[in-house]
């Protein structure tokens, strides 16, 4: 048999093998290996080029997890401004990210910049036709009825143990900056935060801004605009045509449940430039600074 011919025969012998459906406890183990290789990356991420005065540590599962601190500047002193980059991306995530956690500070915010947890790999689960598990009919986390995976719940649960474990410690990091908690976060940490927020996990903020929100998971992605109605908080709701497919098709949904005829619990904005350009991050932040204004008039500082 030639070279070839064996190729093909192996080939053939080991295909029914890579399609073959892991064990579930193979599925959790390996979302598990991903979350502890990502704790590895972020506790090693190089933050040298900025002043060591702005990099702080979070204890998150007995690892370092950076978290970057800016004080306020001048004398408008509105209160701390704590700041979620998109899932997987650094705590000074380069475009609007990093563009806010320094531009804020001369509105009278002080910025603390999380590093958010690791993205979950859904196109494997969704894409690949593979059996991940079987179907639950109800997430422990959340209030409806969301027909998840084992794999999806297991990485589900990760992600907001990871969120939480890094939101309890900002009141040590922020005891010097006294005034409103104003949360902006951007595309799948906008909806794990705002999960977290729906199931009164996670305390509310005084006001929040979320960038693209969305789920790569479908049916989350469906329920995210009845949850953030719920949420009895002012929201900034800011969508760039460059988002995701996900966060635009949601976004009629959201300005359409979001309470009628006020201003001081939510505003939805349409960015008229991509959120790749740096013209836009300025729209973004004088968006940012119009509505937080508006909020401090209607409910001033004690």
């Amino acid at each position: 048999m030639d070279i070839i011919a064996s190729m093909k025969l192996l080939a053939f012998l080991v295909k029914p093998l890579l399609v073959k459906p892991l064990p579930l406890i193979s599925q959790i183990c390996g979302a598990l290996v991903c979350i502890s290789s990502f704790m590895a990356s972020a506790s090693n991420a190089d933050y040298s080029y900025l002043p060591a005065s702005e990099v702080k540590q979070l204890q998150v599962e007995d690892q370092s997890v950076p978290a970057l601190l800016r004080p306020w500047l001048g004398h408008k002193q509105l209160g701390l401004a704590i700041i979620v980059p998109a899932l997987g991306e650094r705590a000074d995530a380069p475009g609007l990210t990093s563009y806010l956690r320094r531009e804020l500070n001369g509105t009278g915010w002080a910025t603390l910049a999380l590093t958010p947890p690791e993205s979950a790999d859904t196109n494997t689960e969704i894409d690949t036709g593979i059996e991940t598990g079987n179907q639950l009919t109800k997430q422990p986390e959340q209030a409806s009825d969301i027909p998840l995976t084992d794999e999806q719940l297991a990485k589900l649960k990760q992600q907001q143990d990871f969120m939480l474990a890094s939101m309890a410690q900002l009141d040590a990091l922020g005891k010097h900056f006294s005034g409103k908690r104003m949360l902006v976060t951007m595309g799948d940490s906008a909806n794990l935060i705002i999960e977290l927020l729906a199931s009164k996990r996670l305390p509310m903020p005084d006001l929040m801004v979320i960038v693209n929100p969305y789920s790569e998971l479908e049916a989350v992605n469906k329920s995210l605009p009845a949850k953030l109605a719920a949420l009895p908080i002012p929201i900034l709701d800011l969508q760039s045509k460059d988002g995701t497919a996900a966060s635009i098709a949601t976004q009629v949904q959201r300005r359409i449940l979001a309470p009628a005829n006020a201003p001081t619990r939510y505003s939805q904005q349409v960015l008229a430039l991509d959120l790749t350009l740096e013209v836009t991050w300025g729209n973004s932040l004088e968006l940012i600074e119009g509505f937080a204004s508006r909020i401090n008039k209607a409910y001033p500082n004690g």
